[in-house]
């Protein structure tokens, strides 16, 4: 790992080190180190994980707690414990925490030995969530336990308002610019930032765009969010975006289930589920299976359903259907959940006393 390497690190987590090499060894395994000498993230990682934890409480009761304003001031929660429990598991679970590193492209860092190369341990899902506890872990050290400064680090990385909102499927900014800067310029996309009277600016700027992107917020997260979002629709209102044939080509029938396994790892699609079951009204051995394809979180009554003679068949055209429906954006697949809470929130996520809440 490079000096650019190591700089393009701290543009992504908004970070600078005081020693970089503790952000080295937050991205170096143990395989290495066994192999090279040298430290490698484990205790980083041991630390990072209980950082997280704080910081994640500390989000949760900031968006759904408040002292009430009656005789007694009191700390209410909007949630009761197995609530809130619930969401603090979901944030820092193994997948979410892995989804954050690919979004990031974070793994493409690790320092590794010979074992974990030959086993592509970089795409391990438990391998990408302890070098996201490791760097939180790195950071912890670095700043000497400043927890302001490894908050602003945990919500560059995890994107709670994504998250925790996601009522109108708002699109990941900025996963989709650190994708098409990679795919477009082989680079990383490059973010700077500076301190506001009341929170910090970030200027975007993108190889091959002859234009910088703005965005002001209370935090770096939230500065980065906007200045994604307005790089994004950039490129969408001047047509440089992909789209989901330029990542997996023409569809093809016989390709059909790869192909939806392959935007589905990319993060384009939910998960394709297939429901395989003998066809009770077959009148000939042609039609003998059925197969039903759909999304995971789609009305399985707007499945791609087919019957051949085979269950490979019956998979393989209904998979096809369905991939072409969803590259013809005849199907909305997104898993929106109503959720009136949002109402009792203003636009920083925060609890605001002027709305109605029960004390």
């Amino acid at each position: 790992m490079n000096g650019n390497d190591l700089k393009a690190i701290e543009g992504i987590i908004g970070y600078e080190f005081n020693n970089s090499d503790l952000l080295q060894q937050a991205f170096t395994r143990r395989s290495y180190s066994m192999e090279e000498g040298g430290e490698n993230n484990e205790v980083l990682e041991f630390i990072g994980d209980k950082a997280l934890d704080i910081v994640v409480m500390k989000v949760l009761m900031k968006r759904y707690g408040h002292i009430t304003q009656g005789d007694y001031k009191e700390f209410k929660t909007k949630y009761n414990e197995g609530k809130l429990t619930e969401l603090k598991a979901e944030l820092v679970q193994k997948k979410n925490l892995a989804k954050c590193i690919d979004d990031l492209k974070l793994n493409e860092y690790l320092i590794m030995g010979n074992g974990d190369i030959k086993n592509n341990a970089q795409n391990i899902e438990s391998v990408k969530e302890d070098l996201f506890e490791a760097i939180i872990g790195a950071v912890t050290i670095d700043s000497d336990w400043d927890f302001d400064s490894i908050e602003e680090v945990v919500k560059m990385m995890l994107n709670f308002n994504y998250y925790l909102d996601n009522k109108e499927n708002e699109i990941e900014y900025v996963a989709e610019i650190q994708n098409w800067s990679q795919r477009e310029n082989d680079c990383l996309p490059t973010y700077a930032f500076e301190e506001t009277y009341d929170g910090f600016s970030c200027t975007l700027n993108l190889e091959g765009v002859n234009k910088y992107f703005y965005g002001e917020g209370k935090s770096k997260a939230g500065a980065r969010f906007l200045a994604a979002k307005e790089a994004y629709e950039y490129l969408e209102d001047n047509d440089m975006l992909f789209s989901l044939e330029d990542e997996i080509g023409e569809p093809d029938e016989d390709r059909a289930i790869n192909q939806l396994q392959e935007l589905y790892q990319k993060g384009y699609i939910p998960e394709p589920i297939y429901d395989v079951y003998e066809n009770d009204e077959a009148e000939s051995n042609e039609d003998y299976w059925c197969c039903d394809a759909y999304l995971d979180g789609m009305d399985s009554n707007d499945a791609s359903c087919y019957v051949a003679s085979s269950k490979k068949q019956a998979k393989k055209e209904a998979a096809y259907d369905l991939l072409t429906r969803i590259l013809d954006d005849e199907i909305d697949y997104s898993n929106d959940d109503d959720d009136d809470d949002d109402d009792y929130y203003n636009e920083n996520n925060y609890y605001d006393e002027e709305d109605e809440w029960d004390d």
